[in-house]
């Protein structure tokens, strides 16, 4: 088996709950602005653009709170 330096193997971002939720908040302002979109109900869009634009500041927020990636 070959031995990988360990940064390469575990490089410590993107599995972080920090980084997760945020990722979900987002995909979920997508679908439900999409969604909304597809049913002509321009202020549930724009209240989809609000959630996404909070699941953008949720992230450095959680970090910050210490559910970012730890180091090792």
């Amino acid at each position: 088996m070959a031995k990988y330096e360990t940064w390469f193997v575990d490089p410590g971002h993107g599995n972080s709950r920090a980084g997760w939720t945020s990722v979900i908040v987002m995909l979920i302002a997508i679908t439900l602005g999409t969604l909304f979109f597809f049913l002509d109900m321009p202020a549930l869009v724009w209240a989809s653009a609000g959630l996404l634009l909070v699941g953008i500041i949720l992230w450095p927020l959680l970090k910050k709170a210490g559910h970012g990636p730890k180091d090792h």
